[in-house]
Order: structure tokens, then sequence, then C-alpha cells
């Protein structure tokens, strides 16, 4: 067995790889105390880190109890997967709650970094701001940028929110829905269908289908498809009189799927075989067969 007062720092990285369960727990006892001394070399909050999924107990105990002693260490990308890894898969408690808490510790600090960024000049960092705030799942701070004036951050902020599928998210998701640029309803729309169009946003989706943009209706017809029958299909046959082939087509095949169970779809349907449009027809027929 390796004592700890034969382990340089220089020499750590090649002791953390000994079979001795003993020898890798001395290292890391070199490595905490110069890092209590400012001494640690770069990549010491990673090599801490992927510690803690070390095969033996008293190796992740060791991790553990650095990285709670020494908070300010600096996490690269590698060091934070390893803490969100160990976090979700920790062999022990104490390994799970140690990286859990620093994961905590580490997205609040880069929360309030994002934030502070949404209020660049910078649109593309406003962005990046948004797209961190997403990543960390801080719906209400994504939210916030709902009415950003670059239309580019509202789109973002719109995807975001579909992804996050949290209830605090759906008044701002609301409030896009209503935006006055369509590629921002666009967002808004696909976001809603994502979700499943919950109730907040019912009203929003079904007033879309008479957008005076046909891709706007066009995508509030595909958004109902992912909704409750009871909403969706009085909407959708109207729909099918649409004046735009691609929103009339959209709305057959949002139909099919409650042909078997709703007599006034397949009458709809039935209907629709003389519209003017073949392309329309055939899809009908599709749906009925």
């Amino acid at each position: 067995m390796t004592h700890i007062d034969t382990i340089r720092l220089d020499d750590v990285e090649d002791f953390l790889r000994e079979p001795e369960p003993a020898t890798r727990a001395a290292a890391l006892a070199v490595l905490t105390s110069a890092a209590r001394a400012g001494e640690a070399p770069r990549g010491t909050g990673d090599t801490l880190a992927w510690a803690l999924a070390d095969d033996h107990e008293d190796v992740r105990r060791a991790a553990a109890d650095a990285l709670r002693a020494l908070p300010e260490l600096y996490f690269g990308d590698d060091g934070v997967d390893a803490l969100l890894l160990a976090a979700s898969r920790g062999r022990d408690a104490f390994v799970r709650e140690t990286a859990a808490d620093l994961v905590e510790i580490l997205a609040g600090g880069a929360g309030e970094l994002y934030a502070q960024g949404l209020q660049d000049d910078e649109p593309q960092v406003r962005i990046q701001a948004v797209l961190g705030l997403v990543a960390l799942r801080e719906v209400s701070r994504v939210a916030e940028a709902a009415d950003d004036p670059s239309r580019e951050i509202r789109v973002a902020v719109a995807e975001g929110l579909g992804r996050l599928a949290r209830p605090s998210g759906l008044p701002a998701l609301e409030h896009l829905l209503t935006d006055h640029d369509p590629v921002v309803r666009l967002a808004a729309l696909d976001a809603a269908a994502e979700l499943g169009v919950p109730e907040p946003l019912e009203g929003r989706v079904v007033t879309a289908t008479a957008h005076t943009d046909w891709q706007v209706r066009r995508r509030a017809v595909r958004a109902l498809s992912r909704a409750r029958p009871e909403l969706a299909i009085q909407p959708l046959i109207k729909a099918l009189g649409d004046r735009t082939v691609d929103v009339r087509r959209a709305a057959v095949q949002a139909l099919e799927q409650w042909g078997t169970d709703h007599p006034e779809v397949v009458t709809a349907l039935t209907e629709t075989l003389a519209d003017p449009d073949p392309g329309v027809r055939t899809q009908a027929r599709w749906s009925l067969a």
C-alpha cells in the first residue's frame, strides 16, 4: 500500500488508476490538501466528481467529503456530467446527496448568469441565455423572455416551454399564441401540440384556425389533432372548407383518428370526397377506408 506522504501532486492521476482502493483514497487526500492550499491543478473538481463513481466506498466517501469541503471548486463540462450521473445513479445515498447539492449550487449560479444574459443588448446572447435557462429547467425565467423584442428569442421561448412541459409556463405560451408575428405563433402552436393542447391553451389554438395566415391555420389544425376530440372535432370539420388546400388536407388527416367513434366525422369526410382538389379527395378516401 502506498503511504500518502509518498504521493506527489504531479503523480496523483497515476495513483488514481492504482488497483488498491487505499492508494486511490490517498491520492484524493493529496489533491484535496492541495486544493485547500490553493495549489490544486486545473481539473481538480472534475477529477473529484468522477471519483464519486469509484468502485470502492472509501474512495467515493473521500471524494464526497472533499467536494463538500470545497464547494468553490471549478467544474468543466466533464465534471458537470459526472455530477449529474452521480446524482441520478450514485451507488450510495451520500454520493447522490453530495452530487445533487453541488448540481443545485451550480444551477443556481448559472441561472443567475443566464438571467442577466436576458438583459444583454445582443439578441444572440439573449438566445443563448434562454437555451441555458431551458437546460436548467428554469421555467419562470424562460417565461420572462416571452415579450422580448426579437422574434428569434420569442420562438426560442415557445420551443423551450414546450419541452419543459410545466403548468407554470402555460400563461407565457398562451401569450405567445397571440403574438403579432406569425413565425412566433407557429412555434407556440407546435409547443401547444407537443403538450397535448392543455386546457388553458385550447381557446387560443381554436381561434388560430381562423387566422389570416394560412400557415398559422394549418399549424393550428395540426395542433388540434393532439387535443381532446370534444374540443377539436367541430373546428376541424369547419377547416375542411378552408380556402387553402394545405389546410383542408391537414384537417382531413387530423379527423381520421376519430372516424370510428364519431359519426359526424364520417359524414364530414364523406362530403369532402367532393372537394375540388384531387389530393384532398384522395386523403379523404384513405381516411374513410
